[in-house]
């Protein structure tokens, strides 16, 4: 029977945990990548994506700080990849929030399990709300260009073209 390294073991749970994460079963995640992160050496590529799923997955749950906590510890790591990530997502997790239109809100639900998701009734606009529309409607048509002059002209000149060649080929 052949024993498994504790990287090789690090490794099975970072995978198992990045299924859990992208199934929405964040909770599953984070106790499968946090026993990874234990495992793994720190200073390696591993190591470093481990934690990054794991800042990711704590997000997901809504403990944001822990989250920028975990990528403000990669500032230092040795492989640049994993800066590089680390320093992405600290941008987009302390970047300000935006504020919500009035009527236009998106839910992202926190799945427990894949096939778990209802989605709520669509909200009544009430009267105040449906006279103002915050969106400017632009048509999305093609331009016309049946009628572009551009087009006759070259005809017109390829046309004259083919003509002086074959009336200097006939003299």
């Amino acid at each position: 029977m052949e024993e498994i390294g504790a990287e090789q073991l690090a490794s099975q749970l970072y995978q198992e945990g990045i299924s859990n994460f992208e199934g929405g079963n964040y909770q599953q995640a984070i106790a499968l990548l946090e026993r990874a992160r234990a495992l793994a050496i720190w200073e390696t590529g591993l190591g470093g994506d481990i934690t990054i799923w794991l800042a990711n997955s704590y997000d997901a749950i809504g403990n944001t700080e822990d989250a920028i906590t975990l990528c403000r510890s990669l500032n230092k790591h040795p492989v640049g990849k994993v800066r590089k990530s680390a320093r992405y997502m600290l941008g987009i997790l302390t970047a300000p929030q935006l504020s919500k239109l009035e009527g236009v809100i998106s839910e992202v639900p926190i799945l427990q399990f894949s096939d778990s998701y209802q989605p709520k009734p669509a909200a009544r606009k009430t009267q105040s709300s449906s006279n103002q529309n915050p969106f400017r409607e632009v048509p999305l048509e093609k331009p016309n260009t049946d009628n572009n002059p551009n087009n006759f002209l070259w005809f017109a000149i390829a046309t004259a073209l083919v003509m002086l060649a074959l009336w200097a080929k006939l003299t």
